[in-house]
């Protein structure tokens, strides 16, 4: 009996606190802006194991739609849908093998990426008031990415084998079996890449409600780039400078 009166209890109060969070945002102010937006990024690929190294960095694009919706006047939610190409360069130590010819080994070799992919930023928004016409702001998401396109470079010392029947630049991912596959390493690119997204920017109110937006934004990837290959992890980054306008 003890047990049917707590539950009614937890019940009664479930309903209650469910009442005044409808009430809270019947009464909130909301806000509901739509844009476009672009920017150009600097990619790079962090080493998760000892035998990759950085090989330094690639200019990159992406453009897009971007909604914020704030339920409160300072905080509320974004939501972009891009288009980004995010590149990055790597090179690999430890000694790899083709098919062309498996007796030659290549050490030190470098890989260049180019990869196209549709990323959905979400995140949390909070900003400023307006001082003047001008309003600061920052966030802090996730942006699930979904690999579209993918090319890639090789570079190194190869033997004339190599140079003759695997390419030295390949389409990533373009079949199961391509001609391009390394004994000790696969050179297929993971559809999925999942970074956390922490940026922030300044708005500048030009007339009505209509605005003109520029941000900074920084994504850490936590999924490993690479497929199928238990020696090799690498993971790709950017950073972000970005130009919108908001209506």
């Amino acid at each position: 009996m003890q047990q049917i009166k707590t539950i009614k209890h937890m019940r009664n109060a479930a309903i209650l606190i469910l009442g005044m969070l409808i009430s809270q945002l019947s009464f909130a102010q909301t806000e509901f802006r739509f844009g476009l937006k672009g920017a150009a990024n600097i990619g790079w690929i962090s080493p998760g194991t000892k035998n990759v190294e950085n090989g330094g960095s690639k200019l990159g694009w992406a453009y897009g739609i971007m909604g914020d919706y704030y339920f409160k006047p300072n905080y509320g939610l974004s939501v972009e849908l891009l288009l980004s190409q995010i590149n990055g360069n790597m090179n690999i130590t430890s000694p790899q093998k083709f098919n062309a010819d498996t007796s030659a080994t290549v050490l030190d070799m470098s890989y260049a990426y180019d990869l196209q992919y549709m990323e959905i930023p979400i995140s949390m928004k909070f900003r400023t008031k307006e001082i003047g016409n001008m309003t600061y702001w920052g966030n802090f998401g996730f942006s699930p990415s979904f690999l579209i396109k993918a090319k890639g470079t090789i570079d190194g010392t190869l033997p004339d084998a190599v140079k003759l029947l695997d390419p030295v630049e390949f389409n990533v991912n373009d079949n199961e079996g391509d001609d391009f596959t390394t004994d000790n390493f696969d050179d297929r690119v993971f559809l999925f890449r999942f970074p956390l997204i922490i940026g922030g920017g300044v708005e500048y109110k030009m007339a009505g409600s209509t605005s003109l937006q520029a941000g900074l934004r920084f994504t850490n990837s936590f999924t490993d780039m690479l497929v199928k290959d238990k020696d090799v992890n690498a993971k790709n980054n950017y950073l972000a400078i970005s130009v919108g306008v908001l209506f």
